[in-house]
């Protein structure tokens, strides 16, 4: 286990070419930065037992990066799913209306649902959890926590818009 002074040593002494690898792989300076600091903070967290090496550090920022366009793979598969209706925009609905639409959109998810997509929704929208953080709470891979979100939206489209 490496101490913190260590720690900050193999930061300062290759955090450019972490830097460089995490911007290639990702193509965004923030999330470049934001993988490398994450990579570096599990070190100093000691939540990673193994000790510091360039190699290492080569390794963790890619992993790091590639969960990162993974989940970006995911969340942009979802939005393709529900793209934003210039119509739904303009909503003209009294609070009436749309509190009854919404009574009904829930029971919808708690009737009509398989009790494993409507805790997924749950965690989802009430929760405001991640595809991670319900794939951990759940035992199940972020891409289950995909399909059960994308097969509830798909039967909620169906119900409610015809």
């Amino acid at each position: 286990m490496e101490t913190a002074t260590d720690i900050r040593r193999f930061y300062e002494q290759h955090r450019a070419e972490m830097l460089r690898l995490a911007r290639r792989l990702l193509a965004d300076e923030e999330e470049g930065r934001d993988a490398v600091s994450d990579v570096f903070a599990q070190l100093a967290e000691r939540k990673v037992d193994m000790p510091c090496s360039v190699a290492y550090l080569f390794s963790a920022v890619r992993n790091r990066c590639m969960n990162v366009l993974r989940h970006k793979s995911v969340r942009e598969r979802v939005h393709r799913l529900l793209p934003l209706d210039e119509a739904m925009a303009e909503d003209s609905r009294t609070a009436e209306e749309k509190e009854a639409e919404l009574e009904s959109i829930l029971h919808f998810v708690d009737t009509e649902l398989t009790p494993q997509t409507r805790e997924v929704v749950r965690l989802r929208f009430r929760e405001r959890m991640t595809y991670a953080q319900i794939a951990k709470r759940l035992d199940i891979s972020e891409a289950a926590v995909y399909k059960h979100l994308a097969q509830a939206i798909r039967k909620l489209k169906q119900r409610f818009n015809p």
